[in-house]
Protein backbone atom coordinates (compact mmCIF):
# COMPACT_ATOMS: atom_id res chain seq x y z
CA UNK A 1 0.00 0.00 0.00
CA UNK A 2 1.41 3.42 -0.90
CA UNK A 3 1.22 6.71 0.94
CA UNK A 4 0.27 5.52 4.43
CA UNK A 5 -0.06 8.13 7.19
CA UNK A 6 -0.60 6.91 10.75
CA UNK A 7 -3.07 8.64 13.05
CA UNK A 8 -1.65 7.68 16.43
CA UNK A 9 -4.45 7.40 19.00
CA UNK A 10 -3.43 4.43 21.10
CA UNK A 11 -5.96 1.62 20.74
CA UNK A 12 -7.91 3.75 18.22
CA UNK A 13 -4.91 4.31 15.88
CA UNK A 14 -5.38 3.77 12.16
CA UNK A 15 -3.83 4.50 8.79
CA UNK A 16 -4.91 6.98 6.15
CA UNK A 17 -3.81 5.69 2.75
CA UNK A 18 -3.36 7.77 -0.40
CA UNK A 19 -3.35 5.32 -3.30
CA UNK A 20 -4.11 5.95 -6.95
CA UNK A 21 -6.68 3.35 -8.00
CA UNK A 22 -7.20 2.31 -4.39
CA UNK A 23 -10.98 1.87 -4.71
CA UNK A 24 -10.35 -1.15 -6.96
CA UNK A 25 -8.40 -2.67 -4.06
CA UNK A 26 -10.92 -1.71 -1.37
CA UNK A 27 -11.14 -5.31 -0.18
CA UNK A 28 -7.41 -5.29 0.59
CA UNK A 29 -7.85 -2.13 2.66
CA UNK A 30 -10.69 -3.68 4.65
CA UNK A 31 -8.47 -6.68 5.33
CA UNK A 32 -5.51 -4.47 6.24
CA UNK A 33 -7.74 -2.75 8.80
CA UNK A 34 -8.42 -6.11 10.44
CA UNK A 35 -12.02 -6.33 9.25
CA UNK A 36 -11.75 -8.99 6.55
CA UNK A 37 -13.76 -11.43 8.67
CA UNK A 38 -16.68 -9.03 9.20
CA UNK A 39 -20.23 -10.38 9.01
CA UNK A 40 -21.45 -7.88 6.40
CA UNK A 41 -20.67 -4.52 4.81
CA UNK A 42 -22.99 -1.57 4.31
CA UNK A 43 -21.70 0.55 1.43
CA UNK A 44 -23.24 4.01 1.90
CA UNK A 45 -22.55 5.95 -1.28
CA UNK A 46 -23.35 9.12 -3.20
CA UNK A 47 -25.56 8.42 -6.22
CA UNK A 48 -23.58 10.97 -8.26
CA UNK A 49 -20.54 8.69 -8.43
CA UNK A 50 -22.16 5.57 -9.91
CA UNK A 51 -19.02 4.35 -11.78
CA UNK A 52 -16.98 4.51 -8.57
CA UNK A 53 -19.72 2.64 -6.69
CA UNK A 54 -19.53 -0.22 -9.18
CA UNK A 55 -15.75 -0.47 -8.74
CA UNK A 56 -16.16 -0.50 -4.96
CA UNK A 57 -18.88 -3.16 -5.10
CA UNK A 58 -16.69 -5.46 -7.23
CA UNK A 59 -13.79 -5.08 -4.81
CA UNK A 60 -15.88 -5.66 -1.70
CA UNK A 61 -17.51 -8.75 -3.23
CA UNK A 62 -14.09 -10.42 -3.07
CA UNK A 63 -14.36 -10.47 0.71
CA UNK A 64 -17.03 -13.15 0.42
CA UNK A 65 -19.47 -11.46 2.83
CA UNK A 66 -22.83 -9.80 2.07
CA UNK A 67 -22.44 -6.27 0.68
CA UNK A 68 -25.50 -4.03 1.05
CA UNK A 69 -25.32 -0.91 -1.12
CA UNK A 70 -27.24 2.10 0.19
CA UNK A 71 -27.10 4.78 -2.49
CA UNK A 72 -28.25 8.29 -1.54
CA UNK A 73 -29.05 11.43 -3.49
CA UNK A 74 -26.76 13.77 -1.60
CA UNK A 75 -27.22 17.39 -0.61
CA UNK A 76 -26.46 19.24 2.62
CA UNK A 77 -30.03 18.55 3.79
CA UNK A 78 -29.15 14.84 3.67
CA UNK A 79 -27.48 15.33 7.04
CA UNK A 80 -30.83 15.32 8.84
CA UNK A 81 -32.41 13.28 11.63
CA UNK A 82 -34.90 11.98 9.05
CA UNK A 83 -32.18 10.68 6.73
CA UNK A 84 -30.33 9.23 9.71
CA UNK A 85 -33.45 7.30 10.74
CA UNK A 86 -33.77 5.93 7.21
CA UNK A 87 -30.16 4.81 7.35
CA UNK A 88 -30.75 3.03 10.65
CA UNK A 89 -33.72 1.28 9.07
CA UNK A 90 -31.59 0.12 6.13
CA UNK A 91 -28.92 -1.14 8.53
CA UNK A 92 -31.55 -3.12 10.40
CA UNK A 93 -33.04 -4.57 7.23
CA UNK A 94 -29.54 -5.63 6.14
CA UNK A 95 -29.02 -7.42 9.44
CA UNK A 96 -25.90 -5.50 10.42
CA UNK A 97 -24.41 -6.55 13.74
CA UNK A 98 -21.50 -5.46 15.91
CA UNK A 99 -19.01 -7.22 13.62
CA UNK A 100 -20.26 -5.45 10.47
CA UNK A 101 -18.50 -2.56 8.73
CA UNK A 102 -19.90 0.64 7.21
CA UNK A 103 -17.98 1.94 4.17
CA UNK A 104 -18.72 5.61 3.41
CA UNK A 105 -18.06 6.39 -0.26
CA UNK A 106 -18.52 10.03 -1.20
CA UNK A 107 -17.84 13.56 -0.03
CA UNK A 108 -18.13 15.16 3.38
CA UNK A 109 -21.90 14.79 3.66
CA UNK A 110 -21.71 11.02 3.16
CA UNK A 111 -18.81 10.75 5.58
CA UNK A 112 -20.53 12.78 8.30
CA UNK A 113 -23.86 10.99 7.95
CA UNK A 114 -22.63 7.41 7.53
CA UNK A 115 -19.95 7.94 10.17
CA UNK A 116 -22.49 9.17 12.72
CA UNK A 117 -24.82 6.29 11.87
CA UNK A 118 -21.92 3.89 12.46
CA UNK A 119 -21.05 5.64 15.72
CA UNK A 120 -24.53 5.19 17.13
CA UNK A 121 -26.04 2.05 15.56
CA UNK A 122 -25.78 -0.80 18.08
CA UNK A 123 -23.78 1.67 20.22
CA UNK A 124 -21.08 1.77 17.59
CA UNK A 125 -19.87 -0.37 14.70
CA UNK A 126 -16.72 -0.08 12.60
CA UNK A 127 -16.51 2.24 9.63
CA UNK A 128 -14.12 3.10 6.81
CA UNK A 129 -14.43 6.39 4.89
CA UNK A 130 -13.44 6.60 1.23
CA UNK A 131 -13.62 10.35 0.48
CA UNK A 132 -14.20 11.10 -3.19
CA UNK A 133 -13.76 14.88 -3.02
CA UNK A 134 -10.48 16.67 -2.46
CA UNK A 135 -12.04 18.72 0.35
CA UNK A 136 -13.22 15.66 2.28
CA UNK A 137 -9.92 13.87 1.71
CA UNK A 138 -7.80 16.54 3.41
CA UNK A 139 -10.33 17.60 6.01
CA UNK A 140 -13.53 15.82 7.05
CA UNK A 141 -12.34 12.24 6.57
CA UNK A 142 -9.48 12.63 9.06
CA UNK A 143 -10.06 12.84 12.79
CA UNK A 144 -13.24 10.90 13.48
CA UNK A 145 -15.66 13.83 13.68
CA UNK A 146 -19.13 12.74 12.55
CA UNK A 147 -22.48 14.45 12.75
CA UNK A 148 -25.79 15.63 11.39
CA UNK A 149 -27.54 18.98 11.20
CA UNK A 150 -30.56 20.39 13.00
CA UNK A 151 -32.76 23.27 11.82
CA UNK A 152 -30.91 25.48 14.32
CA UNK A 153 -27.49 24.80 12.85
CA UNK A 154 -24.92 22.52 11.26
CA UNK A 155 -23.38 19.55 13.06
CA UNK A 156 -25.24 20.18 16.31
CA UNK A 157 -25.56 16.42 16.83
CA UNK A 158 -22.38 14.44 16.49
CA UNK A 159 -19.80 12.09 17.93
CA UNK A 160 -16.11 11.39 17.75
CA UNK A 161 -15.91 7.92 16.19
CA UNK A 162 -12.53 7.05 14.73
CA UNK A 163 -12.57 4.93 11.56
CA UNK A 164 -10.58 1.73 11.18
CA UNK A 165 -8.86 3.14 8.10
CA UNK A 166 -9.20 5.97 5.58
CA UNK A 167 -8.69 5.36 1.87
CA UNK A 168 -8.02 8.31 -0.43
CA UNK A 169 -7.99 7.45 -4.14
CA UNK A 170 -6.98 10.55 -6.15
CA UNK A 171 -8.41 8.90 -9.28
CA UNK A 172 -11.90 9.58 -7.88
CA UNK A 173 -11.24 13.33 -8.09
CA UNK A 174 -11.10 13.22 -11.90
CA UNK A 175 -14.80 13.98 -12.25
CA UNK A 176 -14.79 16.93 -9.84
CA UNK A 177 -15.93 20.23 -11.33
CA UNK A 178 -13.68 23.28 -11.29
CA UNK A 179 -15.27 24.79 -8.19
CA UNK A 180 -15.06 21.55 -6.23
CA UNK A 181 -11.36 21.34 -7.07
CA UNK A 182 -10.81 24.94 -5.98
CA UNK A 183 -12.71 24.28 -2.76
CA UNK A 184 -10.43 21.38 -1.85
CA UNK A 185 -7.40 23.36 -2.98
CA UNK A 186 -8.39 26.19 -0.64
CA UNK A 187 -8.37 23.82 2.31
CA UNK A 188 -4.95 22.52 1.22
CA UNK A 189 -3.59 26.08 1.11
CA UNK A 190 -4.62 26.39 4.76
CA UNK A 191 -2.19 23.61 5.69
CA UNK A 192 0.57 25.29 3.73
CA UNK A 193 0.16 28.70 5.35
CA UNK A 194 -0.48 27.41 8.87
CA UNK A 195 2.03 24.54 8.98
CA UNK A 196 4.37 24.12 6.03
CA UNK A 197 6.03 26.79 3.87
CA UNK A 198 7.42 24.30 1.27
CA UNK A 199 3.93 22.86 0.84
CA UNK A 200 2.53 26.38 0.39
CA UNK A 201 5.14 27.13 -2.28
CA UNK A 202 4.39 23.91 -4.17
CA UNK A 203 0.64 24.45 -4.10
CA UNK A 204 0.81 28.05 -5.25
CA UNK A 205 3.10 26.98 -8.08
CA UNK A 206 0.85 24.14 -9.31
CA UNK A 207 -2.65 25.57 -8.77
CA UNK A 208 -5.91 23.65 -8.25
CA UNK A 209 -5.72 21.69 -11.50
CA UNK A 210 -2.41 20.00 -10.80
CA UNK A 211 -2.57 18.87 -7.18
CA UNK A 212 -0.16 16.01 -6.45
CA UNK A 213 -0.90 12.92 -4.37
CA UNK A 214 2.19 13.63 -2.25
CA UNK A 215 0.80 17.04 -1.31
CA UNK A 216 -2.56 15.50 -0.39
CA UNK A 217 -0.62 13.12 1.86
CA UNK A 218 1.25 16.07 3.40
CA UNK A 219 -2.03 17.79 4.29
CA UNK A 220 -3.37 14.60 5.84
CA UNK A 221 -0.14 14.18 7.83
CA UNK A 222 -0.48 17.67 9.27
CA UNK A 223 -4.06 17.05 10.34
CA UNK A 224 -3.11 13.61 11.69
CA UNK A 225 -0.49 15.19 13.97
CA UNK A 226 -2.99 17.71 15.33
CA UNK A 227 -5.67 15.08 15.87
CA UNK A 228 -3.19 12.85 17.69
CA UNK A 229 -2.38 15.73 20.04
CA UNK A 230 -6.00 16.78 20.66
CA UNK A 231 -8.39 14.00 19.65
CA UNK A 232 -11.48 15.39 21.36
CA UNK A 233 -10.80 19.13 20.97
CA UNK A 234 -10.22 19.59 24.69
CA UNK A 235 -6.77 21.20 24.81
CA UNK A 236 -7.28 23.84 22.13
CA UNK A 237 -4.44 22.48 19.97
CA UNK A 238 -6.89 21.74 17.16
CA UNK A 239 -7.71 25.44 16.95
CA UNK A 240 -4.88 25.94 14.44
CA UNK A 241 -7.01 24.00 11.93
CA UNK A 242 -9.39 26.97 12.08
CA UNK A 243 -6.97 29.22 10.19
CA UNK A 244 -9.03 31.15 7.63
CA UNK A 245 -12.25 29.63 8.92
CA UNK A 246 -13.48 32.30 11.33
CA UNK A 247 -14.17 34.84 8.59
CA UNK A 248 -14.74 32.04 6.04
CA UNK A 249 -17.58 30.57 8.10
CA UNK A 250 -19.00 34.06 8.64
CA UNK A 251 -19.06 34.65 4.87
CA UNK A 252 -20.84 31.31 4.36
CA UNK A 253 -23.39 32.29 7.01
CA UNK A 254 -24.23 35.76 5.70
CA UNK A 255 -24.51 34.46 2.12
CA UNK A 256 -26.77 31.56 3.22
CA UNK A 257 -24.21 29.04 1.94
CA UNK A 258 -25.31 29.89 -1.61
CA UNK A 259 -22.45 32.07 -2.89
CA UNK A 260 -19.34 30.03 -2.09
CA UNK A 261 -18.23 26.46 -1.60
CA UNK A 262 -16.61 25.90 1.78
CA UNK A 263 -13.01 26.00 0.57
CA UNK A 264 -13.71 29.08 -1.56
CA UNK A 265 -14.94 30.92 1.53
CA UNK A 266 -11.83 29.73 3.40
CA UNK A 267 -9.64 31.37 0.75
CA UNK A 268 -11.37 34.68 1.47
CA UNK A 269 -11.08 33.97 5.19
CA UNK A 270 -7.34 33.40 4.81
CA UNK A 271 -6.97 36.71 3.01
CA UNK A 272 -8.70 38.36 5.97
CA UNK A 273 -6.51 36.44 8.44
CA UNK A 274 -3.31 37.45 6.61
CA UNK A 275 -4.38 41.09 6.69
CA UNK A 276 -5.28 40.81 10.37
CA UNK A 277 -1.91 39.23 11.07
CA UNK A 278 -0.21 42.38 9.77
CA UNK A 279 -2.65 44.79 11.41
CA UNK A 280 -2.13 43.09 14.78
CA UNK A 281 1.66 43.21 14.42
CA UNK A 282 2.25 39.47 14.14
CA UNK A 283 3.36 39.38 10.50
CA UNK A 284 5.57 41.66 8.44
CA UNK A 285 3.34 43.85 6.28
CA UNK A 286 5.34 43.17 3.10
CA UNK A 287 5.00 39.40 3.63
CA UNK A 288 1.29 39.85 4.26
CA UNK A 289 0.86 41.88 1.05
CA UNK A 290 2.67 39.21 -0.98
CA UNK A 291 0.57 36.40 0.50
CA UNK A 292 -2.64 38.32 -0.09
CA UNK A 293 -1.70 38.86 -3.74
CA UNK A 294 -1.09 35.12 -4.17
CA UNK A 295 -4.38 34.19 -2.51
CA UNK A 296 -6.19 36.75 -4.65
CA UNK A 297 -5.17 34.78 -7.75
CA UNK A 298 -7.08 31.65 -6.64
CA UNK A 299 -10.07 31.52 -9.04
CA UNK A 300 -13.27 32.28 -7.16
CA UNK A 301 -16.76 33.20 -8.37
CA UNK A 302 -17.50 36.89 -8.83
CA UNK A 303 -18.52 38.16 -5.40
CA UNK A 304 -21.91 39.55 -4.53
CA UNK A 305 -22.08 42.78 -2.49
CA UNK A 306 -21.03 42.08 1.11
CA UNK A 307 -22.50 43.46 4.31
CA UNK A 308 -19.28 43.88 6.27
CA UNK A 309 -21.07 44.57 9.55
CA UNK A 310 -23.00 41.30 9.16
CA UNK A 311 -19.73 39.41 8.62
CA UNK A 312 -18.19 41.00 11.72
CA UNK A 313 -21.30 40.05 13.69
CA UNK A 314 -21.25 36.49 12.40
CA UNK A 315 -17.69 35.96 13.66
CA UNK A 316 -19.06 36.29 17.19
CA UNK A 317 -20.77 32.92 16.72
CA UNK A 318 -17.53 31.15 15.82
CA UNK A 319 -17.25 27.74 17.49
CA UNK A 320 -13.73 28.54 18.75
CA UNK A 321 -15.03 31.50 20.80
CA UNK A 322 -13.92 31.36 24.45
CA UNK A 323 -14.81 33.60 27.38
CA UNK A 324 -16.81 35.98 25.20
CA UNK A 325 -13.91 36.60 22.81
CA UNK A 326 -13.38 35.31 19.30
CA UNK A 327 -9.93 33.76 19.00
CA UNK A 328 -8.44 34.33 15.57
CA UNK A 329 -5.75 32.01 14.24
CA UNK A 330 -3.21 34.38 12.69
CA UNK A 331 0.25 34.07 11.16
CA UNK A 332 3.60 35.09 12.62
CA UNK A 333 5.34 33.60 9.56
CA UNK A 334 4.46 31.17 6.79
CA UNK A 335 4.05 27.90 8.64
CA UNK A 336 3.73 29.47 12.11
CA UNK A 337 0.51 30.59 13.81
CA UNK A 338 -0.56 32.53 16.86
CA UNK A 339 -3.94 32.71 18.61
CA UNK A 340 -5.20 36.26 19.10
CA UNK A 341 -8.29 37.03 21.19
CA UNK A 342 -7.75 40.78 21.08
CA UNK A 343 -9.14 41.64 17.65
CA UNK A 344 -11.69 44.44 17.93
CA UNK A 345 -14.52 45.03 15.48
CA UNK A 346 -12.88 48.07 13.89
CA UNK A 347 -9.67 46.17 13.12
CA UNK A 348 -11.60 43.23 11.72
CA UNK A 349 -13.63 45.63 9.58
CA UNK A 350 -10.38 47.00 8.12
CA UNK A 351 -9.17 43.47 7.37
CA UNK A 352 -12.27 42.55 5.37
CA UNK A 353 -12.77 45.78 3.44
CA UNK A 354 -11.26 44.08 0.40
CA UNK A 355 -14.48 42.02 0.14
CA UNK A 356 -16.53 45.15 -0.48
CA UNK A 357 -13.96 46.49 -2.93
CA UNK A 358 -13.92 43.20 -4.87
CA UNK A 359 -17.71 43.12 -5.16
CA UNK A 360 -17.72 46.69 -6.48
CA UNK A 361 -15.04 46.01 -9.08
Amino acid sequence: MSGEIRIELGSRSYAACVEEGGVAALDAHVRAAGAGECSAIALVADAAIAPVIRVAERALARLGVPVHSIVLEVRETSKSPQQLARLYDRFGAAGLDRSSVVVALGGGVIGDLAGYAAATYLRGIRWLPVPTTLLAAVDAAIGGKTGINLPRGKNLIGAFHQPIRVLVDPATFATLGKRERVSGFGEMLKYGLAFDEPLWERLIACGPDDVQAADIASCIAHKAAVVAADEFETSGRRDVLNFGHTVGHAIETVTDYAQYRHGEAVVLGMRAAVRLSALRGHLDSAVAAALDAQLARVPLPAPAPFDLDAIVGATRSDKKRRGGATRFVLLSAIGATVLDAGVDDATLHRAIEFLQQASAA
